[in-house]
């Protein structure tokens, strides 16, 4: 392996290497084999921190969320500023350090499976260019928090299952997470998601929803799913579940007034959509949830006193 650096820890700051033998076990097991980390950790203003290597057996992504710092390859150099991740293949020797002036904070992992060799072409980087913009970088923070505050339990092989679970999610939401990714100029999302809002008791259309964005049909739906990821009316639909969860825990309504409510006359298409999003009915919800708050009551005979 690849040893991290063996720059001094501050305050603040973490380093997790998994032993070889946890790491033989990632290498060879179903879920893990195809990328999974073998070393990861946190620098918080990493002042005199660099690193040269002629061999590099791991794959290692960096990214800035603070300061800045630069990288040198033989294809390639330059800056990585805050928001920026740099991607380091492994077989090619390279350099890289914190800025003097403005040391980076950064996260950073060395990586290993039979899948981590796409990386690069998954991301859209190559040799002569390594580095990825990211506009939306802290989405992925509680995901990156969970991965560190494994670091308890690092020589269990049950938690390192876990952490490579975890690096396998963040590194396949950095495309979403792109410049490239950004909000179009024009397109108001908060304010199309409070219209849907305001318009949940109504079955509303595609063609309203275009509207009121000032764009046709195809374009509307075309951007829409590039913000979300979602579908114009499967996204609607979500908030309309979402509401009807509220009015099953808080009210005594039967399904067909909720459904009511939210625009569906079918009490049964209601009812299909619902199990549909949520995985169960919402008979089964309402009961569920009831269940759970006289639970809650017998273990907490204080509460609501």
């Amino acid at each position: 392996m690849s040893q991290p650096s063996t720059w001094p820890l501050p305050a603040g700051s973490s380093r997790v290497v998994l032993p070889l033998q946890l790491t033989r076990q990632l290498d060879q097991h179903p879920l893990t084999k195809h990328l999974y980390p073998v070393a990861y950790g946190h620098y918080v203003d990493a002042l005199g921190h660099q690193v040269e290597r002629q061999q590099h057996t791991d794959h290692l992504l960096i990214f800035c969320h603070r300061g800045r710092g630069w990288f040198r390859t033989h294809n390639a150099s330059g800056s990585v500023e805050a928001g920026q991740l740099l991607l380091l293949p492994a077989g090619q020797a390279h350099a890289y350090a914190a800025d003097h002036e403005q040391p980076w904070s950064i996260y950073w992992a060395h990586f290993r499976g039979s899948a981590a060799v796409q990386c690069s072409d998954f991301l859209s980087l190559s040799a002569q260019s390594p580095v990825l913009t990211l506009s939306r970088w802290r989405q992925l923070i509680p995901v990156v928090t969970d991965l560190l505050n494994l670091q308890t339990q690092r020589y269990q092989f049950s938690a390192a299952i876990v952490a490579a679970s975890l690096l396998q999610r963040i590194i396949a939401e950095l495309p979403r997470l792109t410049s490239a990714m950004q909000i179009p100029a024009g397109f108001d999302l908060r304010a199309l998601e409070r219209f849907m809002y305001d318009n949940s008791h109504r079955d509303i259309n595609l063609d309203e929803f275009a509207e009121f964005a000032g764009l046709s049909r195809y374009h509307f739906s075309k951007k829409f799913k590039q913000i979300t990821g979602s579908s114009p009316m499967r996204f609607f639909n979500q908030i309309k579940v979402k509401l009807a969860c509220q009015l099953l825990d808080t009210t005594t309504y039967s399904i067909r007034q909720i459904g009511q409510q939210l625009g569906f006359d079918d009490p049964y298409y209601f009812s299909r959509l619902f199990k549909k999003t949520m995985g169960i009915s919402p008979q089964y919800y309402r009961e569920s949830s009831h269940m759970t708050h006289s639970q809650t009551n017998l273990l907490n005979p204080q509460q609501g006193r």
